[in-house]
């Protein structure tokens, strides 16, 4: 007997409430983790939201789409978050909201961009990197106002579609906690671009790459029409958040009530990766992994290493390329692929200098679950050949 949506829903919620400590009704289900942001900040007054560029832009089109402008904080280098020290040089009276992103995995200082956040302004905690894992205070309680979960592509679980939003119950008195409790319990299922794309996406862009560059021109075409889902849509380019938030139903809620059994063993396999990346390049002076997400034991979604120069960056994309090694491109350029229309996400080149130099020497390194451990020597061996 097949599970209902609801049978389902409730599978994952429950899931997600014990992998991270909290309580199943605080826990919403939505189609992608950038409409769960545009839905939670669409409920704000219009403003200003603060965040960072060393991100992907379709983290920045929901503060876009949902009627604020972006400003962007500078990193501290060794957490690849936003630098708490930095935080009230950008924030004004219409700041509305702050964004605390866990880069490749949960090193976010989300204590002390609460202490730095001006009053009454919403802590959003973009967890896409980390799902499950909530931001705790030495108190042990959550920090975060909401927190933003995502099973989308190339994150924890080999999952492609799907969110969950966890929202905080501290946090009731708030004027806006309300409106987005009901915004979430509002969510409508798919429209019928919607379910179309669930159910074309993934054999579309299968035929797509078989057919090489007419292939690609025939996604375009669709993902524009809103008939399959790409990882960065073309609207998103610009600025606007592609597609109408809804609850997350149909096979992408099946695919997440089963991948979420794998979970455990999934965080397993990516922190021992981390760990021969990590004893492999210890010694190699021109490698640096940020400290906050060197630490034993942190899951890391991919593992960030800061080369010596932008060259030696390109040409280590090169070789490891070469091998077969599928190192990342987040975050080259900033604001990652690099907006089509810059206006729109009115990034000032030059205001965030520490995020443009990690940007131009960083590689981030796979630790999914198809990197074995010969892959990851192999890896290894490669860069400290390169920089070594």
């Amino acid at each position: 007997m097949t599970a209902s949506t609801e049978q389902l829903d409730v599978r994952v919620r429950d899931e997600l409430a014990r992998v991270s400590g909290t309580d199943p009704q605080d826990w919403y289900l939505v189609s992608k983790a950038r409409h769960a942001m545009t839905l939670v900040l669409g409920v704000l007054e219009p403003g200003e939201v603060v965040t960072q560029p060393l991100t992907c832009l379709t983290a920045v089109a929901p503060v876009i789409s949902a009627g604020h402008t972006p400003v962007y904080a500078d990193l501290d280098p060794e957490t690849l978050a936003m630098d708490p020290a930095l935080l009230g040089a950008v924030t004004t009276p219409r700041t509305r909201a702050v964004v605390g992103q866990h880069t490749f995995g949960a090193a976010a200082p989300l204590a002390e961009l609460r202490e730095a956040a001006p009053q009454g302004a919403m802590l959003l905690e973009d967890a896409a990197h980390c799902l499950g894992e909530l931001a705790r205070g030495s108190d042990g309680a959550p920090l975060a106002d909401v927190s933003v979960h995502s099973f989308g592509v190339e994150k924890i679980l080999p999952t492609r579609l799907g969110a969950a939003c966890w929202v905080n119950p501290a946090g009731s008195g708030m004027p806006w906690h309300a409106r987005v409790v009901t915004a979430l319990l509002g969510l409508g299922e798919p429209g019928v671009r919607g379910r179309a794309s669930q159910l074309l996406s993934r054999p579309a862009q299968g035929v797509a790459r078989r057919l090489g560059g007419p292939g690609q021109v025939g996604i375009a075409f669709a993902a524009r029409a809103g008939l399959v889902d790409t990882p960065i849509m073309p609207a998103e380019l610009q600025g606007r958040v592609a597609g109408t938030p809804a609850a997350l139903t149909g096979p992408p809620l099946a695919q997440v009530a089963e991948s979420l059994g794998g979970l455990e063993a999934n965080r397993g396999h990516r922190r021992a990766v981390a760990t021969l990346y990590r004893e492999g390049l210890a010694e190699v002076a021109g490698a640096h992994t940020p400290s906050a997400l060197d630490e034993p034991g942190r899951v890391l979604v991919r593992y960030p290493v800061l080369l010596d120069s932008a060259a030696t960056a390109q040409e280590a994309f090169r070789v490891l390329e070469a091998r077969g090694a599928v190192p990342g491109r987040w975050y080259r350029p900033l604001l990652f692929p690099g907006p089509g229309d810059p206006a729109a996400f009115g990034y000032r080149p030059g205001s965030c200098p520490v995020a443009e130099d990690v940007s131009a020497r960083i590689l981030n390194l796979p630790t999914a679950g198809f990197v074995t451990e010969a892959a990851a020597r192999g890896t290894v061996a490669a860069v400290r050949d390169l920089v070594g």
